[in-house]
C-alpha cells in the first residue's frame, strides 16, 4: 500500500491506493481544518503534492487557487486521492489549530462554592482489645466529627476497602477521606495518607465536534488553575455529527468513545501540566457536548437518533465513574454529563441556559448558540420553546473564499470609513491577515451597509468609482486587505457570492428566532434580553449583528455576549451543587420546535434573505441608516 508522507513534520500514514489525501492526514493524526465536511466546497484543506502520485481534477481547484499555487502542486486534500507514495505539505492555515480560551468566566464570581465533593482530615484512635471497631466504621465516625456526613449514609466502593487498612495503618491513623454526593447518598471516592485536604480538583469540559476545551479548578477555593484545548480525535472518524454516527453504525462505536476520551484527557494533560497539578486529585469531572458527543463519549449506541422517529437513548443527567469510560482523573472521580432536550438541543444548550441564568428570570430571554449549525431558546423561568437548524458553514468561514476559522492571522474586526472606503481591521494575534473569520464577516457586511457599497440584496455597487471595488475573476468583489499587506501574498476580498452566503446563513438564524417568537404569540418587543453563546458569540459585534438581520432588533444594552456558554454552564454546574440538581428540571421546561415541520419558517426564512429584512418596520434603526444612506448617494 502507497505510503504518504506530510510535512514539515514528517508524519506518515500507509493507506490503500484511492484514499484521499484528507483521509490519510487524519490516519497521520493531522487535524486538517475542512469546514465543508470533506465536500470540495470550502477549499480550506490547501496541500501542496510535493512528489509522488496523486489524482485530482484542476479545474476544481481553480475556483480557489491561482494558476501560480497549481504549478506549485496546490490541491485539495479532500478532493485528491492517492495513487502511490506521495509527500505532502501541509500550510499551517489548513490545520485546525487552538481556540482563544477565556480564563476569567462571566458571572462566575456571583456562583457560591458549594461543591458535591470534599475532604476530611481525620486523627482516629487505633484499635484494641478495647475498641474493635472495623477500619472503615472507624474511619466513617471519624469523617462524621468532622462535620461529614452520617455513616449509614456513605457507601464505600470494594477497591477501597481492599486498600483502607494498609493505608490506615501505614499513616499512624492520620489520614483524608475523599467523599462525593452522589444519586441515593454519599461515595467515599479515596483515602490518602496525612493531610491532603489542600488538594480538591475539579475539571469542566466542553466536548465540542471540532474542539475539547477543559478548566480545571479547586475545590477549596473555586480558582481556575490552568485551561487547555485542543481538537476532537473523533473528526479522524468524520467530520461533522452524521458520519460520525454512520461511523458508529459500522462497528465503530468502541473507537469514537476511545476517540473522545483520549480528546478529553489530551486536554487535561496539558492543563494539570500547566497547573502542577496530579490528575489522580481531580475527583469531578462535569462535561457539556450534544446529545450525540454524550451518547459517544458513555459508548451509547446514537443510531436511532438518525432514523426516524429518531430517538436517543437517553436525555436525561448521567453519571458515572472515571475509569468506566477511560477519562484521566482519579479512578472513583464521577464523571456527569448534561442533559438533553431531543436530538438537536443538547447538554452544550442547557450549559448555554444555566451561563446566561434565563431560567432564573420572569423577563423573556432569547438565547443564540451560533456555529455551523445553530440552535435557538426563547423563554423564562415558566416556559422554554427551542429550535435548531443548519446556519450553512458561512458563518465560521466556509464558502466565503478567504473566510477561516478563528485561527491567528484572521482578521476578526473591521472597519470602513465611508469616505475613502478604507478598512481598518484587527488580527487574531496581531500577525498579517490570512482570511477573515466570521466575526470579521459580520463587521464587513455590516459595514459595507452603511458605506453605501451593497444594497439589501448583497450587490456590490460596481458604479462606484474605487479601486476596491472591482469585478474578479467570477464575481464582483471588495477588497479588504492588498496582498502587500497580508502573509499569503494576494489580495483579500469578499465577494458578492460571498455575501450571498452569509445572508442565507444568517436568514436561517433570523427565520429561526421569529419562528420561536410567533409560536409564543409574542414579539422583538417583548424580548427582554438576547444571549450570544459559543466561541463565535464572544466577539461578535451585537451592533453589526443587528444591522445585518442576524438577530431581532432589540436595544444594544439587552444584548449580551457569554462567550462560550458550553464552558461556561460546566464549570458552573462543577462549583455548586445546587445548580447541577437543577439542570434535569430546565431541560423537562424546554419545548423543542422541529423547524421543517413548522408551517411559519420558510416564510420567516425567506423574509429574513434581505439586509437586514424586507420588513425595515423590524429594524428602525436600520432603516433610518439606510435612508441616510440613499440621502448620500443624492
Amino acid at each position: 500500500m502507497p505510503t504518504a508522507t506530510f510535512l514539515p513534520g514528517y508524519r506518515k500514514a500507509v493507506v490503500p491506493s484511492g484514499t484521499t489525501i484528507l483521509d490519510a492526514a487524519r490516519a497521520a493524526g493531522l487535524p486538517m481544518n475542512v469546514v465543508c465536511g470533506g465536500q470540495g466546497k470550502c477549499g480550506k484543506c490547501l496541500v501542496f503534492i510535493k512528489d509522488g502520485t496523486v489524482s485530482f481534477d484542476t479545474e476544481d481547484c481553480r475556483r480557489f487557487f491561482s494558476n501560480n499555487e497549481i504549478a506549485s502542486g496546490a490541491c485539495l486534500a479532500c478532493r485528491a486521492t492517492i495513487v502511490g507514495d506521495v509527500r505532502v505539505e501541509v500550510p499551517a492555515e489548513s490545520l485546525i489549530q487552538e481556540q482563544k480560551i477565556l480564563v476569567e468566566i462571566p458571572g462566575m464570581k456571583e456562583v457560591p462554592l458549594k461543591p458535591a465533593v470534599w475532604k476530611y482530615e481525620v486523627h482516629l484512635t487505633p484499635p484494641s482489645l478495647d475498641d474493635t471497631t472495623p477500619d472503615l466504621a472507624r474511619l466513617l465516625e471519624g469523617i462524621e466529627g468532622q462535620e461529614g456526613p452520617p455513616p449509614n449514609r456513605i457507601y464505600a466502593p470494594l477497591e477501597v476497602l481492599r486498600y483502607l487498612p494498609q493505608v490506615l495503618r501505614r499513616s499512624g491513623w492520620h489520614v483524608t477521606g475523599t467523599v462525593a454526593l452522589v444519586p441515593g447518598g454519599y461515595r467515599l471516592l479515596n483515602v490518602d495518607e496525612g493531610d491532603t485536604t489542600g488538594r480538591l480538583y475539579g475539571a469542566a469540559v466542553d466536548l465540542g465536534t471540532t474542539t475539547v476545551v477543559a478548566y480545571i479548578r479547586s475545590l477549596t477555593d473555586g480558582r481556575v488553575l490552568a485551561t487547555a484545548s485542543n481538537y476532537n480525535r473523533q473528526i479522524s472518524c468524520g467530520e461533522d455529527i452524521l458520519s460520525r454516527v454512520n461511523f458508529a453504525r459500522k462497528s465503530g462505536l468502541s473507537r469514537l468513545q476511545q476517540l473522545a476520551a483520549e480528546s478529553i484527557n489530551e486536554s487535561l494533560k496539558s492543563a494539570s501540566d500547566a497547573g502542577g497539578i496530579d490528575l489522580e486529585e481531580i475527583f469531578e469531572v462535569v462535561i457539556a457536548g450534544n446529545t450525540v458527543m454524550t451518547h459517544l463519549l458513555l459508548g451509547i449506541d446514537p443510531s436511532y437518533m438518525i432514523a426516524e422517529p429518531y430517538i436517543p437513548v437517553v436525555r436525561r443527567m448521567l453519571s458515572t465513574a472515571a475509569g468506566r469510560i477511560g477519562i484521566a482523573a482519579h479512578r472513583n472521580a464521577g464523571v456527569y454529563t448534561f442533559p438533553a432536550v431531543s436530538n438537536f438541543i443538547g447538554g452544550d444548550i442547557i450549559a448555554d441556559i444555566l451561563a446566561s441564568g434565563m431560567a432564573d428570570r420572569d423577563e423573556v430571554s432569547l438565547m443564540v448558540d451560533i456555529g455551523t449549525n445553530f440552535e435557538a431558546v426563547l423563554g423564562n423561568r415558566d416556559w422554554m420553546l427551542s429550535c435548531a437548524g443548519a446556519a450553512g458553514p458561512a458563518l465560521e468561514g466556509g464558502e466565503v473564499l478567504f473566510g477561516m476559522r478563528a485561527n491567528p492571522g484572521a482578521i476578526e474586526r473591521v472597519r470602513v470609513d465611508a469616505g475613502t472606503l478604507t478598512p481598518s481591521y484587527s488580527t487574531i494575534n496581531g500577525i498579517r491577515p490570512r482570511g477573515i473569520c466570521g466575526s470579521g464577516l459580520i463587521d464587513l457586511i455590516a459595514e459595507l451597509i452603511r458605506a453605501c457599497v451593497i444594497d439589501r440584496t448583497g450587490q456590490i455597487n460596481l458604479e462606484i468609482d474605487n479601486p476596491r471595488i472591482r469585478r474578479g475573476p467570477y464575481h464582483p468583489e471588495f477588497v479588504v486587505a492588498w496582498k502587500k499587506e497580508t502573509s499569503i501574498g494576494k489580495d483579500i476580498v469578499i465577494t458578492e457570492n460571498d455575501i450571498r452566503n452569509l445572508i442565507m446563513s444568517k436568514a436561517a438564524i433570523h427565520g429561526a428566532c421569529m419562528t420561536l417568537l410567533d409560536a409564543a404569540g409574542l414579539t422583538p418587543r417583548d424580548i427582554g434580553r438576547i444571549y450570544f453563546s459559543g466561541a463565535f458569540g464572544n466577539y461578535l459585534n451585537k451592533e453589526n449583528a443587528i444591522t445585518i438581520g442576524l438577530i431581532p432588533e432589540v436595544p444594544l444594552e439587552r444584548v449580551e455576549n457569554i462567550g462560550n456558554g458550553a464552558i461556561a454552564g460546566a464549570n458552573i454546574a462543577l462549583v455548586n451543587r445546587e445548580r447541577r440538581k437543577a439542570l434535569d428540571g430546565i431541560a423537562l421546561r424546554i419545548t423543542y420546535i422541529e423547524l421543517n415541520t413548522e408551517p411559519s419558517f420558510m416564510d420567516r426564512y425567506t423574509s429574513s434573505c434581505f439586509l437586514p429584512h424586507t420588513d425595515l418596520a423590524l429594524f428602525p434603526h436600520v432603516q433610518q441608516m439606510l435612508e441616510a444612506c440613499r440621502a448620500r448617494q443624492g
